[in-house]
C-alpha cells in the first residue's frame, strides 16, 4: 500500500482539499495505483472546519510521517503576512517539528500560502522553490536561503514540490501522481478532471500592488498611475514629491520590490494587459496609447513581463463583446 498524507487544519482551502481527494480517489480505480491511500490528517484529528460549510474529517497526525511515500500541505486562509505569521507561530508548529526530522526518502509537496510552513521547517533552504505571487517579496524577506522563482506554477526541486497560488494545487497534486505512479497514470487522472499540468507561468495572472503603506510611495506610485505613458525621470519624481532622489528609489524599491521607473514600466504593461482584454485596438494603437514607440521592443517586454505575447495574451483572456 502507497499512503500518501495531506495535511488539513482549520482554514486550509476547501478547493485543495477536495481537488486532492477526487485525483487520488481517481488514481487508486488503476492498477499502477491500486494500492493508493490518502490520509487526511491534522494535529487534534477530528472535524476541521475549512469554511462555514466545509468541514473534513481526519486522523490525529502521527509523532512521525516517515509511513508516508508523500506529505501534501494544501495553501490556506490569510488575509495578509501578519496573518500567516500567526499562524506559523500558533497552528503549525507540529507539523513544522515533523518535517524537520522527516525522512529524506518521502515526497514533500506544498502550495499557496503552505509553501511558507515548508519553508519554516527548513526543508526548502538552498532549493528552487515557488510560492503565492503577490506575497513573494515578504516570503524571500522571511526565508533567505530558499531560492525562489515566484514567477513559476510548479517547481520540482527533487524530494521537495511546490506549487503557487491556488489552483496550482491541482498542478501539484497531478505532479505527485507523476512522481509516485508514473506519467501513464497521470494522463488517466488528468483526462477525467480536465487538468493537464500544462501551466508552467503565474506571470499571465500577475497584477501590479497598487496601495502601499509608505505614504511617500502611495504618493509616487499614485503620481505614476495618474500618466504612466508620460516620461519622468526618478530625479523629476523626486523632486515633485520634495525629497532626495536616494530616499524616494531607497523607500519605492523596499516598498514596492523595484525602483520607480520599473513600476512606471509595470504600469505601462497592466494597461496594454486591459487594452488587449477589453478594446478593439490594433497592438500598434496600444504599444502607442501606453507610451512606447518600438513595436518589437514592446513585444520582448510584454512576452518578459506576462509570460505570454500580445497575441497569446489577448486570446487567452479578451473579453467576450456584448449581444
Amino acid at each position: 500500500m502507497t499512503r500518501i498524507a495531506l495535511i488539513v487544519e482549520a482554514g486550509a482551502t476547501p478547493s485543495s482539499v477536495m481537488s486532492t481527494l477526487d485525483m487520488f480517489s481517481i488514481a487508486a480505480r488503476y492498477p499502477e495505483a491500486a494500492g493508493c491511500r490518502l490520509d487526511l490528517l491534522s494535529t487534534a484529528g477530528g472535524s476541521i472546519p475549512l469554511a462555514p460549510a466545509v468541514r473534513v474529517e481526519t486522523q490525529v497526525m502521527p509523532a512521525q510521517l516517515d509511513a508516508y511515500a508523500a506529505v501534501i500541505l494544501p495553501g490556506f486562509f490569510a488575509a495578509d503576512m501578519a496573518s500567516i505569521e500567526y499562524q506559523l507561530q500558533n497552528i503549525w508548529p507540529p507539523l513544522i517539528a515533523r518535517l524537520r526530522t522527516l525522512s529524506a526518502q518521502v515526497l514533500l509537496g506544498a502550495s499557496c500560502y503552505g509553501t511558507f510552513v515548508l519553508a519554516a521547517s527548513g526543508r526548502l533552504d538552498a532549493l528552487r522553490a515557488t510560492t503565492t505571487w503577490w506575497l513573494q517579496a515578504p516570503f524571500r524577506q522571511r526565508f533567505p536561503r530558499v531560492i525562489l522563482d515566484a514567477e513559476r506554477a510548479l517547481v520540482d526541486g527533487g524530494q521537495v514540490i511546490t506549487a503557487g497560488a491556488m489552483t496550482a494545487h491541482t498542478d501539484l497534486s497531478l505532479h505527485i501522481l507523476r512522481r509516485l505512479f508514473g506519467a501513464a497514470l497521470a494522463r488517466q487522472v488528468g483526462s477525467i478532471m480536465l487538468v493537464d499540468g500544462a501551466r508552467t507561468s503565474q506571470k499571465p495572472f500577475m497584477a501590479l500592488a497598487r496601495h502601499f503603506a509608505d505614504p511617500l510611495v502611495q504618493q509616487a506610485a499614485d503620481w505614476l498611475a495618474e500618466d504612466a505613458a508620460a516620461d519622468i525621470s526618478t530625479q523629476q519624481l523626486a523632486a515633485a514629491l520634495h525629497v532626495s532622489y536616494r530616499t524616494l528609489h531607497r523607500r519605492f524599491t523596499r516598498a514596492a520590490g523595484m525602483p520607480p521607473l520599473a513600476y512606471r514600466q509595470s504600469l505601462r504593461i497592466e494597461r496594454a494587459k486591459e487594452l488587449l482584454e477589453s478594446s478593439r485596438q490594433s497592438l500598434e494603437q496600444i504599444v502607442e496609447t501606453v507610451g512606447y514607440r518600438d513595436l518589437a521592443a514592446f513585444r520582448r517586454l510584454f512576452l518578459r513581463c506576462a509570460g505570454l505575447s500580445p497575441a497569446q495574451y489577448r486570446q487567452r483572456f479578451k473579453r467576450p463583446r456584448a449581444a
